[in-house]
Order: C-alpha cells, then sequence, then structure tokens
C-alpha cells in the first residue's frame, strides 16, 4: 500500500509538471481529471509482457495521457534488475521518448530540461522510498564498483553460446581485426560475464586485454553505439561503463 501511494503521489507530482510546461491550457481541469484517472488507474497497468496500451499518437496532450504515460514506465522500471540509478536513467529516457513522439519541433529545450530535472529528483526520491520493496530483487552487486572486487562467476550450465543474447549481440558488431587472441566475441563474453553488470573502468579493459588506450576506447565505443555497453555519463577519470541492462538476465545466476 506505500508503494502504491508513493507511486501515485509522485505520477501526480509529474503529470502537474508536465501539464503546466507543455500544455498549460489544460492546467484548470487538472485536479479534476486526474482524480477521474487515479479511480481507474488500474486499466494503466502493464500487462501482456509488460507493456500497457496508450491512447493514440494522434490524441492532444492531457491530464489522463501523461498520467498514464507516467504510471506505466514507473511500473516497467520498478521491475528492471538494476540499480536506482539506472531505473531514473530508464524513466527519462521513456518520458523522452514519449514527448518526441507528440511533440517534436513543440518543445523547448528550456521547457524539456526543466521537466527532465523534476523527473529526476522526483524518481530518486520515489525509489529510494519503496527501495526495501524490491531490495531481494535487485542485488547490491549491480551498485556501482570496480570490477576487480568481485570475483568471476560460475557458469551458468543451463546457457549455450547460440543461445546466449549477449554473444549474439557482440557478433552482430563490426568488430576490428586484432591480433589480440583474448580479444575474441569469447573474450568480451567472459570478460562483461565477469563484471556482474557493475561499472568497469577503461584502465580495467585495458589490463583484461592487454591493449593500450586508444584501441581500448575504441572497443568500448564500438560497444555503446551498439547499445551493449552504457555509460556512467561522468567525464575524464570518473567515467565508467557498465552492461546494457538487456542482457543481465543473461549473465545473472538465479
Amino acid at each position: 500500500m506505500i508503494t502504491e501511494e508513493a507511486r501515485l503521489k509522485t505520477v501526480r507530482n509529474l503529470s502537474r509538471a508536465a501539464v503546466e510546461f507543455l500544455a498549460p491550457a489544460e492546467l484548470s481541469k487538472f485536479e479534476a481529471d486526474f482524480a477521474r484517472w487515479a479511480v481507474t488507474q488500474s486499466k494503466f497497468r502493464v500487462r501482456e509482457g509488460g507493456r500497457a496500451h496508450h491512447r493514440p499518437r494522434d490524441q492532444a496532450l492531457d491530464t489522463t495521457l501523461v498520467a498514464g504515460m507516467f504510471f506505466q514506465v514507473m511500473i516497467e522500471a520498478e521491475g528492471l534488475p538494476v540499480n536506482n540509478h539506472e531505473r531514473t536513467r530508464f524513466v527519462k529516457q521513456q518520458v523522452k521518448n514519449f514527448l518526441v513522439q507528440r511533440l517534436a519541433g513543440e518543445i523547448t529545450l528550456s521547457q524539456f530540461f526543466r521537466l527532465m530535472s523534476l523527473i529526476e529528483e522526483q524518481m530518486t526520491n520515489y525509489f529510494a522510498q519503496i527501495r526495501g520493496g524490491w531490495l531481494s530483487l535487485s542485488p547490491a552487486r549491480l551498485e556501482p564498483e570496480s570490477i576487480t572486487q568481485r570475483p568471476a562467476p560460475a557458469p551458468l550450465a543451463s546457457q549455450t553460446p547460440q543461445t546466449n543474447p549477449l554473444r549474439e549481440a557482440l557478433a552482430a558488431v563490426p568488430l576490428p581485426q586484432r591480433g589480440n587472441r583474448k580479444l575474441t566475441i569469447d573474450g568480451l563474453t567472459d570478460f562483461l560475464t565477469h563484471t556482474q553488470g557493475c561499472w568497469f573502468r577503461l584502465l580495467d579493459f585495458e589490463t583484461y586485454f592487454r591493449l593500450n588506450k586508444k584501441t581500448a576506447w575504441l572497443y568500448l565505443s564500438l560497444l555503446l553505439q551498439h547499445e551493449i555497453l552504457r555509460h556512467n555519463e561522468e567525464k575524464a577519470n570518473r567515467v565508467r561503463y557498465a552492461l546494457a541492462p538487456r542482457f543481465l538476465h543473461s549473465i545473472i545466476k538465479g
């Protein structure tokens, strides 16, 4: 019940801000429209493979549409096997996609950044509130740390190279041909499995494969471009990389 109340409160705060920024003509009706939506919110719940059904894309932006969108993406974020920082990033990306689809050319950068800032603040607070509810589903090992602090995991007996989504994704990347015998699809799979979803440094990659900095950066850039890795959006020596959330189920046992 606490989680549902916290979720509804966060949805309301974000929906009101979005309506105020993007559809101010609807603001006078916000409270009544949101109250009506809240009574029937169950119909927006995620279903059938984790997707709820939005209204048609050409419908004007209004309270119920915005509230349903926030409600959906928050539930999806709660189910991700990643840390709270990554959940917040997921919500921001989904909202960005939603806005691009419906308001391309109609939203200013100022409005966009104000809304993104508010989303980050609200979602950080929200996930902090409900963190205890699914700690067992979000292993502490996924929090940022160096891969050198964790031993390599045992191999998954039930998974074969032919059915490993990570290997399949790596096989689709046009990797440069190098003389390094470890720098292969097998080697990259082993390295990324060893990280167990933790953040790692460019230096960790360099050391593991015995590469120079330029070559290591080239490979990591390719893996970022193909969305096999994610970036912590820091700069210089604070830059970290980690396996994209969609591959975590391929490498984390149980």
